[in-house]
């Protein structure tokens, strides 16, 4: 069962083909904010604002993992269903971990990509990987 992933504003699958082996790319049509509907997974993972679409699947369904890719700023978490959500986040990007650090608690952890920015390359995909 592969996990899904949900990109960012105005990207597509093709942007993100190479990660069609670890992961389920979802199709987002950013003009209706339709996306790709899954049946058979636990882990979610996005980037950007992609993130949106994976919290609010969070929301409705029961998840072993979350995970959140430089997320687009939001204050809380709401009532999710995830056992376990992470927040990844590029060195680069220290406003993000300003932001999202008091979410930090019980089931909700942190890490920081070092020399990372807002893009998922081979060291940002290392960690995701890393944390499935």
């Amino acid at each position: 069962m592969k996990p899904i992933f949900y990109p960012g504003l105005g990207e597509t699958r093709e942007d993100y083909k190479f990660l069609s082996k670890y992961f389920n790319i979802a199709k987002i049509d950013w003009n209706t904010g339709e996306a790709t509907k899954f049946k058979d997974f636990d882990t979610v993972i996005s980037f950007s604002l992609g993130c949106v679409f994976s919290l609010d699947i969070a929301l409705q369904k029961p998840l072993k993992k979350l995970i959140l890719c430089s997320p687009t700023p939001f204050e809380t978490l709401g009532s999710h269903l995830a056992e376990e959500v992470i927040f990844i986040i590029g060195e680069k990007e220290d406003f993000l971990e300003k932001i999202f650090n008091p979410l930090c608690k019980d089931n909700v952890k942190m890490i920081i990509v070092p020399n990372a920015d807002h893009k998922i390359d081979d060291n940002y995909l290392k960690v995701i990987l890393s944390n499935i």
